[in-house]
């Protein structure tokens, strides 16, 4: 499944890289950064006896992004972004913290970005947001999952020529983990059970050089 998931994604970006260069040019930036937060709260003492919580370790991420101009301040962009990190449980005991295992998380998300109008080098801000899914692939004898995922942030864009520029982000990248049914009574004797959505929650600040072709 994780095979045919890759091969789809390869599919897409390489489909997205042909439309983009037989409408006039895309956009190419590689990108280092600092991925941090993501807990994952265990409330279940009987199907989780030893932990409260798993904590994601913040950590450095990687990856590139792709980008194509729909009209004079927005672009479509697909996104991949890396965090190599390690899974830590906090103790239901004592509260002490264990490093438990490694892991890859993966993003895969279709944004759209919205900037000024380009008018000569300067910065020009701009906002993103998108979704997609999140990978989350375990160093571990354990199996991987894929989640759905979204993003909201802003950053500043500068070229320093035509075809060089500087990208730097801030971004909120939630991933969708479970919904926990709860009941709720509206005060008028009727009662009924909603979805309570659960995210692990992420923040992720980036930097890159975009090479416009």
């Amino acid at each position: 499944m994780k095979k045919i998931f890759r091969l789809a994604i390869l599919l897409k970006l390489l489909g997205t890289v042909s439309l983009m260069s037989g409408q006039g040019g895309f956009e190419l930036t590689p990108t280092i950064g600092y991925r941090f937060g993501g807990n994952i709260e265990l409330q279940n003492p009987l199907l989780n006896p030893n932990f409260r919580k798993l904590e994601i370790e913040s950590n450095s991420s990687y990856g590139v992004a792709l980008n194509h101009g729909v009209h004079d301040n927005i672009q479509i962009e697909f996104q991949w972004s890396r965090q190599d990190t390690h899974i830590n449980g906090v103790s239901r005991l004592n509260n002490t913290t264990a490093r438990l295992f490694g892991a890859y998380l993966d993003q895969y998300h279709v944004n759209f970005l919205f900037h000024p109008a380009e008018q000569g080098s300067h910065p020009q801000p701009f906002f993103v947001g998108g979704l997609g899914a999140t990978t989350f692939n375990p160093r571990a004898h354990l199996s991987g999952r894929t989640q759905f995922s979204f993003e909201v942030g802003a950053g500043i864009r500068y070229f320093f020529v035509p075809r060089v520029g500087l990208r730097i982000e801030a971004k909120w990248a939630p991933t969708y983990l479970k919904s926990n049914e709860e009941w709720f009574c509206n005060g008028f004797n009727s009662c009924y059970t909603v979805s309570d959505p659960v995210y692990a929650q992420q923040g992720e600040v980036s930097s890159g050089i975009i090479f416009r072709f």
